[in-house]
């Protein structure tokens, strides 16, 4: 933070350089992002899971022992009760995470029958996004893991579309220098085939839209 601050002092004339954080939350961590929270002055906060009962999705710990059901459900309920109880942050991170460590393909949240209530899940937890005046992201990086769909897939943008969702982001998860803005542009068309028309960034928390 220092190092930004710098920066900001030596740049901010030339170029506009922003300050924001990703919280990898779990419901017993909130306390500890609150107080991260309050010792800064952030522009953008993506609030996302990676973990359920300290279980890893990436190398199978929280997938392992559990049915397909049973873990796709687990991290929706997790995800749904971190946005019923934790209200800083500015949007919901890659929502469906849970797919690029999924073994067993694509849990489809509407095509199946029995599915059904992962779709009730993901509703309730858009509409309550909607509510707060929080957004969600569209994370490009899908295209790097080779997915099949978007992340979110557009089953989910378009159904935060229809409930009349409008704050999105474009992120492009950038882990290395050239990630930097890979895919943005896909992510726009994606976006305008839905039927959205602007983009968010952030500047000290308060959502900035800009025409697509």
């Amino acid at each position: 933070m220092k190092t930004i601050e710098q920066m900001k002092k030596r740049y901010g004339n030339k170029i506009t350089i922003k300050t924001g954080l990703e919280f990898g939350m779990q419901m017993h961590t909130i306390k500890l992002y609150e107080k991260l929270f309050s010792q800064y002055d952030l522009d953008f906060v993506l609030l996302s899971i990676h973990q359920v009962n300290d279980l890893e999705f990436w190398n199978q710990d929280y997938q392992r022992g559990k049915t397909q059901k049973e873990y796709n459900e687990g991290y929706y309920d997790e995800m749904l009760q971190l946005v019923k109880s934790y209200k800083n942050y500015s949007v919901l991170a890659h929502m469906d995470l849970i797919t690029r460590y999924d073994n067993d393909g694509v849990y489809s949240f509407e095509k199946i029958k029995n599915k059904i209530k992962i779709k009730n899940k993901i509703t309730e937890i858009l509409k309550i996004v909607i509510s707060d005046g929080k957004g969600i992201e569209l994370n490009t990086s899908s295209r790097r893991y080779g997915l099949s769909d978007s992340t979110p897939c557009r089953d989910i943008l378009t159904l935060y579309y229809n409930l009349g969702g409008n704050i999105i982001t474009i992120g492009s998860d950038s882990h290395k220098p050239e990630h930097l803005e890979a895919y943005i542009q896909e992510g726009k068309e994606l976006l305008r085939s839905i039927g959205f028309t602007q983009y968010c960034t952030f500047e000290k928390m308060k959502p900035i839209f800009h025409s697509l």
